[in-house]
């Protein structure tokens, strides 16, 4: 699968690749590698996303969606704020890294993801 050549990755604060990444910029990449798209980048990190209104700016680029398909963006509330990104893979699976265990595939349906969903936005 596709997915093989993005998984094990390592994470790195505002990493953007290619050698490393946060959970955003992996989503920006594989935007490029799917599907050609420059999506911009907020270059900052989450935290300060969140002071500056960043999340609420760029999500007004999105539409909100009830189901998911490839390319959409998941949007995960940590501490009841939005500080986590997925790239969704179809309905169920995405692909995403965080600090714990670097780029992997999960189930967002899952227990531990579903519940903490924000939403599924897809480029408007």
């Amino acid at each position: 699968m596709w997915t093989d050549d993005w998984i094990g990755l390592p994470y790195a604060e505002l990493g953007r690749g290619p050698g490393a990444y946060d959970c955003l910029g992996l989503w920006l990449a594989l935007q490029r590698a799917r599907f050609g798209r420059e999506v911009p980048d907020p270059e900052c990190r989450m935290g300060d996303a969140l002071r500056r209104g960043t999340v609420d700016r760029y999500r007004s680029r999105f539409a909100r969606v009830t189901a998911a398909a490839e390319g959409d963006l998941l949007l995960f509330l940590s501490a009841g704020r939005p500080l986590h990104v997925g790239f969704a893979l179809d309905n169920q699976d995405m692909i995403h890294i965080d600090a714990f265990g670097g780029s992997r595939v999960e189930r967002w349906r899952g227990m531990r993801w579903l519940g903490k969903l924000e939403g599924i936005y897809r480029l408007a």
